[in-house]
């Protein structure tokens, strides 16, 4: 998925990275724990919409994490690569939740079951993937366009997926050889590239998360000084 990638990966890298990702987990746990104890409403903080929000990507975030890490041991990485895609869709409608002017507006409609794409930012511009992508290329994460690009040509059906199992025997005599079935289809390097760009977009995720705690503080402090002013 990388531009270029090195060859000299080896079981160890994958399994560091693989062990990384699951770790990231219990962070994503803590942090929800975080944000969630925030408020003045009673001992187990206050709710915004952005807790619930925020919740279920957190929630969608280690399935992922696990699906991919159970898909990678068993080598089936035609089923695990396309959920780098998935992970980075959380980052992408978390970081949308971050330029609209009214969160809580925001969360209704999506919850209203309307699609992020068709809603608007703070300056007017529909929240594509794109655009979203673009965004968070420019803003927060340099690079993360380029890995969205990647990721998208594995959701689906393309020319890789049809040359993986199928190569050319003889090109004399027009022979060629295919492949159906569980074979292990990629080379270890090409796995570890897989797993550390899973490792980037979960822990841009996490970032993204974290961000969160500190938003809601400044917000209850608000609340506090309205109310305390009535």
């Amino acid at each position: 998925m990388s531009d270029k990638l090195n060859k000299e990966f080896n079981e160890e890298d994958l399994k560091e990275y693989l062990s990384e990702l699951l770790n990231l987990e219990n962070e994503f746990i803590n942090e929800a724990k975080l944000f969630l104890s925030i408020g003045e409403a009673g001992d187990k903080g206050s709710i915004h919409t952005m807790d619930l929000f925020i919740s279920g990507i957190v929630n969608r975030a280690i399935s992922i994490i696990c699906g991919f890490v159970v898909l990678a041991k068993e080598n089936n990485y035609i089923a695990a690569v396309p959920l780098i895609r998935i992970q980075l869709d959380n980052c992408l409608r978390f970081y949308a939740a971050t330029l609209v002017d009214d969160y809580d507006a925001f969360f209704l409609k999506y919850l209203d079951g309307e699609h992020i794409g068709s809603l608007k930012d703070i300056k007017g511009k529909r929240m594509t993937d794109t655009y979203l992508a673009k965004q968070l290329d420019k803003n927060v994460k340099p690079g993360i366009l380029k890995l969205y690009k990647n990721s998208s040509g594995h959701i689906h059906l393309s020319n890789e997926h049809s040359f993986l199992q199928t190569k050319i025997v003889s090109e004399k005599e027009g022979t060629i050889i295919t492949k159906i079935g569980r074979y292990n289809f990629f080379e270890i390097y090409r796995k570890v590239d897989f797993s550390y760009n899973m490792l980037v977009v979960t822990k841009l995720l996490l970032d993204l998360v974290k961000s969160w705690k500190f938003q809601k503080l400044k917000v209850e402090k608000d609340i506090k000084t309205h109310n305390n002013n009535n």
